[in-house]
């Protein structure tokens, strides 16, 4: 039964290392424009400013989201 299972999280960690890398591909291939800050390079420069956009730039919830990011470096130091 385990050896079942562990076969399966192994083939599903696989398809998700495989869908990383097609996506780190298409990202640097796919509709790739010079209109971020500093006129870097975008990829899904169309989908990416649209989405922009429509939620413009929220400071409260980037503030909260930056905290956040350090839960994990917190996590990682006490164990």
């Amino acid at each position: 039964m385990m050896k079942k299972n562990g076969k399966q999280v192994l083939f599903l960690g696989g398809i998700f290392i495989i869908a990383f890398a097609i996506w780190t591909a298409l990202i640097q291939m796919v509709d790739v424009q010079p209109l971020g800050q500093n006129a870097t390079n975008i990829g899904f420069a169309t989908f990416n400013c649209w989405f922009h956009r429509l939620t413009n730039v929220n400071m409260t919830i980037y503030t909260i989201t930056d905290w956040m990011g350090l839960i994990p470096l917190v996590v990682f130091i006490i164990k």
